[in-house]
């Protein structure tokens, strides 16, 4: 018997260690859907806007996105098609993050709109807020 493993099998197997590392966070820090709301209250999502890049209309956006589970269990496709190609960045390209606030200036927390894959990286499992956190510089 060939104890090898395929390449195939290989980045497969990585892939999925991938997926399920990055569902335990990596201890980071997500907001609540009420405190989102909170902070920016809520505005129906129009992806032809979200995906133009407005700002200032994205998090509330984000929020509408959350509340509704608009891409849970959804292909991941339809994200890239609806809201474009990711601008932010959550561990790895294989977890679809886009920017929700201007960046707020040195030091100052800044938050993003992250996807979630499941284990087979076809469909959301979750989106959720999370803090990018305290940069010096802008992204």
């Amino acid at each position: 018997m060939n104890s090898r493993l395929s390449v195939p099998m290989l980045c497969a197997a990585s892939l999925l260690g991938l997926t399920v590392y990055a569902s335990s966070y990596f201890a980071s820090d997500f907001m609540s859907t009420k405190d989102a709301e909170t902070k920016w209250g809520t505005l129906t999502l129009n992806a032809e806007q979200f995906k133009a890049g407005d700002l200032s209309k994205r998090a509330p956006m984000a929020v509408d996105a959350i509340k509704r589970s608009l891409y849970v269990g959804k292909n991941r496709n339809d994200v890239r098609r609806d809201l474009g190609a990711p601008d932010s960045y959550f561990f790895s390209d294989t977890i679809y993050a886009y920017k929700i606030m201007p960046f707020p200036g040195p030091k100052k927390e800044i938050w993003h709109l992250v996807f979630i894959p499941d284990d087979k990286l076809e469909k959301v499992k979750e989106v959720k807020i999370h803090k990018k956190c305290c940069y010096e510089s802008s992204p």
